[in-house]
């Protein structure tokens, strides 16, 4: 955007500035609708005055406005990139749908990279291929649990320098080094370093949720607690505590950690009430808690875990 477009559209800015809030939603919506419709060339003016209009009225527009644009704004990324920019690094309601977008390119999404960012680069992590560059950044910037949702994709690419670096940062976190020499492009000198810890059916992705979903048919919560542990590099017998306390909410914590979706929490919350004679009439409510759940509150939760006792393979151990 040139500085001269900008001083010329700053009357035009100034007035959408000055608009009540319903209506500068409005106008959010009708421009994006036009946008949408009319897909203009990304380096004509057209384009850059509809980009500059539009990141400034969605700066102060209404969130349900903001919401509704998101996706439709998704399917034009291309168009206008500051517009684009202005969604994404907004509340994660908002931005969910453009982070999404495969059309998104690896300099746009660095810049949402930041550590107050943790649910942004969640959703980043999970995209189906991601460059090294920009999963080296998530991992730069990451907590644990955003981390660990990283290693776990196996469409994330890394050099030898990026992996060396997440050993490095999160190298003491059992569960991000189990996951880290589990992948396929670890290398074998990395692993050996850092010490690869022998899983006792250390289930991953779907073969997780569908081991979940068995032991959650057969109520058997005590051993999908037990999993869920294992797989968090968490001690099993504080698990079953979790359990005995009834509390669900940790429970939740645990599954955003190790990456389980609200509808499989959603099951074991069912079978876990079912197997202690609990009534079940509000289960349907869990996957809205378990979706608001805030990043803090887990942190606190998980903080509070007892880390497993490591068990080194037999051919790394000390002669």
């Amino acid at each position: 955007m040139t500085a001269k477009l900008d001083e010329a559209l700053e009357p035009i800015n100034a007035m959408i500035g000055a608009l009540a809030p319903k209506l500068r939603g409005a106008l959010v919506e009708e421009l994006v609708d036009q946008v949408s419709r009319e897909r203009p060339d990304a380096a004509s003016r057209k384009a850059q005055v509809f980009d500059n209009i539009v990141a400034q009225a969605l700066r102060e527009a209404p969130l349900p406005s903001r919401v509704r644009a998101s996706p439709k704004l998704a399917r034009c990324v291309g168009t206008l990139p500051e517009s684009t920019l202005t969604l994404a690094v907004d509340v994660v309601t908002v931005a969910e749908a453009i982070l999404t977008a495969p059309e998104l390119t690896d300099d746009l999404l660095m810049r949402v990279c930041v550590p107050e960012r943790q649910e942004h680069m969640k959703i980043i992590a999970r995209r189906s291929a991601l460059s090294s560059p920009l999963a080296e950044v998530i991992a730069e910037h990451g907590e644990p649990g955003t981390v660990l949702m990283l290693m776990r994709n196996a469409g994330a690419r890394f050099s030898r320098e990026g992996l060396d670096r997440i050993a490095e940062l999160h190298g003491s976190d059992p569960t991000i080094r189990s996951a880290l020499v589990q992948r396929a492009d670890c290398p074998a000198d990395l692993s050996a370093r850092i010490g690869a810890v022998v899983p006792k059916e250390m289930l991953t992705g779907e073969a997780l949720t569908d081991k979940l979903v068995e032991l959650c048919a057969e109520r058997e919560i005590f051993g999908a607690m037990d999993l869920l542990m294992r797989c968090i590099g968490r001690d099993a017998d504080a698990g079953r505590k979790i359990i005995e306390r009834d509390d669900e909410k940790a429970l939740g914590a645990i599954c955003h950690v190790a990456g389980i979706d609200a509808h499989t929490y959603e099951a074991l919350v069912e079978a876990w009430r079912v197997s202690m004679g609990k009534p079940t009439a509000d289960v349907h409510k869990a996957p809205v808690r378990f979706r608001l759940m805030r990043p803090a509150e887990i942190d606190r939760v998980i903080a509070r875990l007892p880390l497993a006792r490591m068990r080194v393979s037999p051919d790394l151990a000390p002669a």
